[in-house]
């Protein structure tokens, strides 16, 4: 179920941005008036999307936008009036927002969520590597750090060590990584 925040005091801009997220597959709505009404909705709860709309007569949307890209995961669409366009796509295109002119109709509306969508994919993606490489460097410091212990306290050469762990793992049937959290977990007890 795909969520979507709306930012926007224009009550025949609100209807627009709902009808059509809707008709997209945005289950679950929150559509806010002003900047502070979205940073509460954004505190209580992850969103897919935030779509902010210009002009807002309370904060400085650009701002608004940066601080939300900044901050929170969701992609962040930004509407703004044609001639500001090219001002405004460069203020906000190193943070991540995605910037799209007014007076916008509903196919290029649908392009840019296709768009949204696509980008969201590459990034979920991008962190489940950066997550698996993370493991996997942890790891291999838990590795090392075994290693070390065993070097130090068992006067083992670095090979030695290495081949111990090996064997103590292909014995007990276990990873690597958990023979030398085992080794870990002993020499730092003393």
């Amino acid at each position: 179920m795909e969520q979507a925040l709306i930012i926007c005091d224009a009550p025949k801009g609100r209807e627009f941005y709902e009808d059509i997220l809707t008709k997209n597959g945005y289950e679950h709505l929150v559509t806010v008036a002003n900047g502070e009404e979205g940073k509460r909705a954004l505190a209580d709860g992850e969103f897919d999307i935030c779509v902010i709309n210009t002009p807002m007569r309370c904060c400085n949307a650009i701002g608004l936008a940066k601080e939300i890209a900044l901050h929170h995961t969701c992609q962040v669409l930004l509407f703004v009036r044609e001639e500001s366009f090219e001002a405004t796509a460069e203020a906000v295109e190193d943070y991540g927002v995605l910037t799209v002119a007014k007076p916008v109709n509903r196919q290029a509306f649908w392009s840019t969520l296709k768009l949204v969508r696509a980008t969201a994919a590459r990034i979920a993606n991008a962190n489940s590597e950066i997550k698996r490489l993370q493991k996997k460097l942890e790891e291999q410091k838990t590795i090392s750090r075994a290693k070390c212990f065993l070097i130090e306290k068992q006067q083992m050469t670095e090979a030695d060590a290495h081949h111990y762990m090996e064997k103590q793992a292909m014995d007990r049937r276990v990873s690597l990584h958990l023979v030398a959290e085992d080794i870990v977990d002993f020499y730092s007890e003393d």
